[in-house]
């Protein structure tokens, strides 16, 4: 969380995309280390904002003690990654791969930062989470704390809370961008959802 914040203040307030890349064709200052023209994640620009975490270790930073990552790096849809137990939300930071302008929000336009999902636990091998998981058959997001998800705001604050209560009929008070995909999406998905979201 604190690492993403770092990284915004290095880079004039804006936040990395979801998936970035292309090497030197992306319209976002150029990954920790070269990547021969290859995608990266957000959590891939984090690594420098770790304090060198290993993002290996079955018991560190990247890893959600209750629900280690258990997907293989073949279903990875970009080059460079961490296998991690958190997502990022695609919503607001989806990219378009090497596309100058990569779809994230600058700092300051955020108008509710403390009830504006920031990240959330997954176990999707893609680097970011949404609230269509909701209506997806597979357990993406997580609720294995207590049928909770543990969720970071970008206020800086975390919280513990059952997926499907992060949207809600009114969309001026749900918790999702809505870039990507209208508020009617997200709602139709709360409305399907399986039971263990319940």
């Amino acid at each position: 969380m604190f690492g993403i914040m770092l990284y915004a203040q290095d880079n004039d307030e804006r936040m990395c995309g979801e998936r970035m890349g292309n090497g030197t064709g992306s319209g976002w200052p150029p990954p920790a280390k070269s990547n021969n023209e290859q995608l990266w994640t957000w959590s891939f620009a984090m690594l420098p904002y770790t304090s060198g975490a290993n993002p290996n270790d079955p018991s560190g930073l990247w890893t959600c003690p209750t629900m280690p990552p258990t997907w293989n790096s073949a279903s990875e849809e970009v080059n460079d990654t961490v296998k991690s137990s958190y997502g990022i939300a695609e919503d607001t930071f989806w990219g378009t791969y090497g596309t100058v302008g990569v779809h994230s929000y600058v700092t300051t336009l955020i108008a509710r930062p403390a009830q504006m999902i920031l990240l959330g636990d997954t176990r999707w091998p893609g680097p970011g989470i949404s609230a269509r998981f909701l209506d997806w058959d597979y357990a993406w997001m997580g609720f294995w704390h207590t049928r909770r998800c543990n969720y970071s705001f970008w206020d800086g604050h975390g919280e513990a809370l059952r997926a499907i209560a992060t949207v809600t009929d009114e969309e001026a008070n749900c918790m999702w961008a809505h870039h990507i995909w209208p508020h009617a999406v997200h709602l139709a998905a709360r409305h399907n959802a399986r039971a263990e979201y319940r």
